[in-house]
């Protein structure tokens, strides 16, 4: 065989090597998150405008429980949230901000009444980024307009941005499973009433 035919093949094996390593590095390096939504509880709340005058919302409580398979560790910048309805409409919602979620009291199914302790499980307030083996997860609170209280829900989308403005979507469409309250309150550390079901 040819000096130079081998010269070439083995400069040809290690290129490809190269990119190889590259590309393999790009991918476990890129962000992915992966997670969990758990089904909203939906309530109402009123927020007051300039003027004095209060508008009434309909508000759409949510757990997400985020994780990545990837190594690098990913922080999060913001929150979306989508819902189609059963009637085949959809809404994007706004996310709620600041003090107004401190101290809000929920119904869940079957009337049973949870206070979730928002303030010290949002997920945003965490400071934590998503890793590998330690996932992130908590509460994040959406608004719509009034007339949404009353619908039902067929699917949730929500969009999840990282620090680098690549948008993850994670979306749930079982709406009609009825949620276990129990894994939710062991989760985000919170306890259930003894006379809720």
């Amino acid at each position: 065989m040819d000096v130079k035919l081998i010269v070439a093949i083995i400069g040809l094996l290690v290129g490809i090597s190269g990119w190889v390593t590259f590309f393999y590095n790009y991918i476990i390096h890129k962000p992915k998150i992966n997670g969990r939504i758990f089904q909203p509880v939906v309530g109402k709340f009123s927020i007051n405008q300039k003027g004095g005058k209060q508008r009434e919302l309909t508000s759409f409580l949510v757990y997400l429980y985020l994780t990545t398979n990837r190594r690098t560790p990913v922080r999060v910048l913001e929150y979306k949230m989508e819902v189609t309805f059963t009637d085949g409409t959809t809404h994007k919602l706004e996310r709620v901000f600041g003090s107004t979620v401190e101290n809000l009291t929920f119904k869940w199914i079957n009337d049973a009444v949870i206070n979730p302790r928002l303030s010290e499980n949002l997920i945003y307030k965490k400071q934590t980024p998503i890793e590998q083996k330690d996932p992130l997860h908590g509460f994040v609170l959406f608004a719509g307009t009034e007339e949404l209280y009353s619908r039902n829900i067929e699917k949730i989308i929500i969009t999840v941005v990282d620090v680098f403005g690549n948008n993850h979507q994670i979306s749930e469409s079982n709406m009609d499973e009825k949620p276990n309250i129990y894994l939710l309150a062991d989760l985000a550390g919170f306890d259930i009433p003894d006379n809720n079901d």
